[in-house]
């Protein structure tokens, strides 16, 4: 059997499924490879090579559901994996709002291109990713000197493919490539701090794969900003979260979009759609095709044909992530079961620029630690990075704590940065708050 296609053996799932009985299923055949290497003091650390194939069906019998998964590909394997499927499925309680994706939501998906995969990552052989790591590791001891604690770099390259099925029509093949380099240093400073800073660069294809040098010497001038961190008194000042960072904090205002938070009553965002929720900067599209994103889709996990979606417009709230289960629950349309790429409308000013409009603020480079009540909004979360002073950027600063509650923050935001941070599928430029409360000395 593991000489069949996953089509093959999709179909071969569904079909099963259905002559037990089950009228309604989903399949999912996958296939993976990843390979790394950690360099450490100019030799490999550590290697890793994992390849995983799988098969998962979900069964649907008049509200009972189950879900399962199996590795062994083996015909009398699959029949047995089969048969305690239907018999899990037949022992569950039935839940009413459990049913198959509506047919209808998979209608109008777009046959495009979205570039996801590139040959030539599955092409990259072991001494290309030993010469890539080696190279960004003396690249970032070169750069720190005799500040030089402890450098890694790790190389790493990964490939994928599904096929979907479900018994109601759907069907749906993707294939996507990863490549990326990733170094991070620790440098001597006074009284035995060990500041440590770190680079990234990759993407879908090996042509998105910056110089290995410039990663390692990137890693140390994350460092370096770290140098001489002096701790400061509590202040309310104006903030700037560098776009590198600024996920973290958009996260507690994107968790409070999830369909489930909603139905029990966790989010603090009900009650608020079509309804003002912070600045008029605000506005965060999900857009899934675009090309080479590491988000980016033609379905959602369902099924559910991908389509911009505005999550937040000027300002307003427009659309919480709403799948099929939480939407019969709900009563509401669904719109998908989560994010594809986000981008944030970026604003016409660098970093630099919108520093050089802030007397005195701080710009935040990094959290640590620290939660968000998805219920009520409220946060804290510690922080570290740089003194804004007459319009310059100073001196680094750390031990600050940020606190607050979402459902203000965001009609603080005065300024948007033109500088998303491209290596995510959030896509997210530097953000600038009014009149930010820091906990310091």
């Amino acid at each position: 059997m593991s000489n069949l296609s996953n089509e093959q053996i999709g179909q071969m799932i569904i079909d099963g499924a259905k002559k037990r009985g089950i009228k309604d299923s989903k399949a999912v055949v996958g296939e993976s490879r990843s390979v790394s290497v950690i360099f450490r003091k100019g030799i490999p650390d550590k290697v890793e090579d994992s390849s995983r194939r799988s098969v998962s069906v979900t069964l649907y019998d008049n509200g009972k559901y189950s879900s399962s998964t199996s590795n062994d590909f083996r015909k009398e394997a699959l029949e047995s994996f089969l048969d305690s499927a239907v018999a899990m499925t037949k022992a569950m309680v039935p839940d009413p709002f459990r049913e198959i994706t509506d047919p209808k939501l998979y209608e109008g998906r777009e046959d495009i291109d979205l570039e996801l995969y590139d040959e030539n990552v599955e092409k990259f052989t072991g001494s290309m990713r030993n010469e890539a790591a080696l190279e960004a590791e003396q690249a970032a001891l070169s750069a720190a000197g005799d500040k030089a604690l402890s450098a890694e770099s790790s190389m790493e390259t990964s490939i994928g493919s599904s096929y979907k099925i479900h018994s109601n029509g759907f069907s749906g093949k993707e294939k996507g490539s990863q490549i990326w380099l990733y170094t991070e240093i620790s440098l001597k400073d006074e009284g035995n701090k060990r500041p440590s800073g770190w680079e990234i660069s990759g993407g879908r294809f090996v042509t998105e794969l910056g110089s290995p040098k410039d990663v390692g010497i990137g890693a140390v001038k994350q460092a370096s900003l770290k140098l001489g961190t002096q701790k400061i008194s509590t202040r309310k000042c104006p903030m700037i979260v560098e776009n590198r960072t600024a996920g973290r904090l958009l996260g507690g205002l994107l968790g409070a979009t999830s369909g489930r938070a909603l139905q029990q009553k966790s989010s603090f965002l009900d009650g608020m759609k079509d309804k003002t929720a912070g600045s008029s900067l605000l506005t965060i599209t999900d857009s899934p095709f675009i090309k080479r994103g590491l988000g980016s889709r033609l379905y959602d996990s369902e099924g559910i044909s991908a389509r911009p979606m505005a999550v937040f417009e000027n300002g307003v709230f427009k659309n919480f992530y709403v799948d099929t289960y939480y939407a019969k629950k709900l009563q509401v349309p669904p719109t998908f079961g989560g994010s594809s790429n986000l981008i944030f409308t970026p604003g016409q000013k660098s970093l630099e620029e919108l520093a050089a409009e802030i007397n005195n603020g701080i710009l935040v480079r990094g959290f640590i630690g620290g939660n968000t009540n998805g219920t009520t909004g409220d946060f804290s979360l510690g922080v570290y990075g740089t003194l804004i002073e007459n319009g310059v950027i100073t001196t680094p600063v750390s031990e600050l704590n940020i606190s607050g509650n979402h459902k203000e923050l965001w009609h603080k935001l005065a300024a948007v940065g033109n500088d998303p941070w491209k290596l995510s599928s959030k896509q997210i430029p530097s953000l600038v708050f009014d009149e930010i409360q820091f906990s310091g000395n």
